[in-house]
């Protein structure tokens, strides 16, 4: 064989990948004891927590802190990396759309039917490759990096959304745990006041339906604690998926409920102290992910919109080809393009700009929504704000009449009873200051969602990116 069609199959397998495939296989078990090993004692989590500014001679930490938490879901949540993964994946698409368009090389051989000696052996090669107009290329790897943009944005809010849940489900913890404290105060003096009502009902100053009464008032009081302790676990287990560890791993260390009610309280009040409507509304337009992922859409949507008109234009394939049989040379040279009709591309950029204009409209659509959502946010924390002023003093009353109640009894004017009933109806009021602080704090996190700003930890990002 000459040299020519040597080098013509050189370059052929050169062309050919040689990446073998290698089988992997998900083994469950496996997978069940990497979750139950996960812990915030690995080496891995506390390098990556001091890259995150934590100080070497504080870790392990000893108590979940909400920045704590959200780290600790950041590095743990199973949800969070396969989205991680989704968007790396799409980001490979703008390398494939870098390439030019494939092509191709051929090698002929053939023989004559004659006797000549010098015609009996024909060798030829070819080679097609496609020139592409209207910089098509350049426009699909736009396209590309529109949608890489877009997966990175889904990425995002995937994660806003797992710590959102997880700030709710926080919340409602802890104020689920104020409520099993007042309820087994309050259980304390209904089982004391049903002892002291059983004692009256054997001295014969009480009646067996006083006594009967007392029960039921118990035994109501004793299934709601027990409600509120079923729901602890349940809440317990749910801020432990959301983070992505086991429930005894969670449970290893203990939430630190006060802190984290003091710093969300106080950001919640000096946050709207801060801003006023104009403030809220220029944050919500530069801020907010979802306005963001409605963006890129546009994007993508304007980038086909190009690809389609340039479209238009015919790509050309050549084909120059070589034969050679013995005392004769041939070149060639082939040229073919594809030519779209004038009513399909008319069609075609009509649909692509119509899409474009639906994706415009939702910009506006969302931009309408989140201005009128503030406008209400406002008018909510002021409302929220003034209901825990007024159980804040509440609170103080009740502290005084505690003390009259107090000094009565000393003085005998009211009975035991007496006293501890009205110190069961006092407990309302502490059941009221509780709620009406943790709906304050409801509406920083309703903030933090119509904004989608990371109000209560500002200086933890949503991607870790380099």
């Amino acid at each position: 064989m000459s040299l020519k069609p040597t080098l013509i199959i050189i370059l052929i397998i050169s062309g050919c990948s040689y990446i073998p495939f290698n089988k992997k296989n998900i083994e469950t078990n496996t997978i069940t004891e990497t979750i139950k090993e996960s812990d915030i004692y690995s080496e891995d989590f506390t390098e990556y927590l001091i890259v995150n500014g934590f100080n070497k001679d504080e870790l392990p930490f000893k108590k979940w802190g909400l920045k704590e938490l959200i780290y600790s879901q950041e590095y743990f949540n199973p949800e969070l990396k396969t989205a991680k993964m989704q968007w790396e994946l799409v980001k490979t698409d703008e390398v494939i759309a870098k390439l030019y368009p494939q092509s191709s090389l051929g090698l002929e051989i053939g023989r004559e039917t004659t006797n000549k000696e010098l015609t009996k052996k024909i060798f030829g090669g070819g080679l097609s490759f496609k020139i592409e107009s209207a910089n098509k290329r350049l426009i699909r790897y736009e396209l590309a990096l529109n949608k890489s943009q877009l997966a990175r944005i889904e990425y995002e809010i995937i994660n806003w959304k797992l710590r959102a849940n997880l700030f709710n489900k926080l919340l409602n913890f802890i104020e689920n745990q104020e409520l099993i404290k007042t309820s087994k105060e309050e259980l304390r003096l209904k089982q004391s006041i049903f002892n002291m009502m059983k004692k009256r009902l054997e001295a014969g100053i009480a009646s067996q339906l006083d006594l009967d009464i007392k029960i039921l008032e118990l035994n109501k009081k004793n299934q709601e604690l027990l409600s509120l302790q079923i729901n602890q676990l349940s809440l317990r287990n749910q801020i432990s998926s959301l983070i992505g560890l086991s429930s005894q791993k969670f449970n290893l260390i203990t939430l630190n409920s006060k802190e984290i009610t003091s710093l969300l309280d106080s950001i919640t009040v000096l946050y709207f102290a801060d801003k006023d409507l104009i403030d809220l509304q220029e944050t919500s337009l530069t801020k907010r992910l979802d306005l963001r992922k409605t963006l890129a859409k546009y994007a993508i949507a304007e980038a086909k919109l190009k690809l389609e008109i340039a479209n238009q234009y015919p790509d050309y394939n050549f084909s120059p080809a070589y034969m050679y049989e013995f005392g004769t040379r041939l070149w060639t040279l082939g040229l073919d393009a594809v030519i779209n009709s004038s009513s399909r591309n008319k069609a075609l950029i009509a649909k692509a700009s119509k899409f474009r204009d639906f994706e415009a409209s939702k910009v506006n659509t969302l931009q309408l929504e989140t201005i009128n959502n503030i406008e209400e946010l406002q008018l909510n924390f002021l409302n929220k704000l003034e209901d825990l002023k007024n159980a804040k003093n509440m609170v103080e009353t009740k502290a005084n009449l505690e003390q009259q109640l107090y000094k009565r009894f000393k003085e005998g004017l009211i009975n035991r009873m007496q006293f501890e009933e009205e110190k069961i109806n006092l407990i309302n009021i502490t059941k009221n200051y509780h709620k009406a602080r943790y709906n304050l704090i409801r509406i920083g996190f309703l903030a933090e969602n119509i904004l989608q700003e990371p109000i209560f930890t500002p200086n933890i990002k949503l991607t870790d990116e380099k």
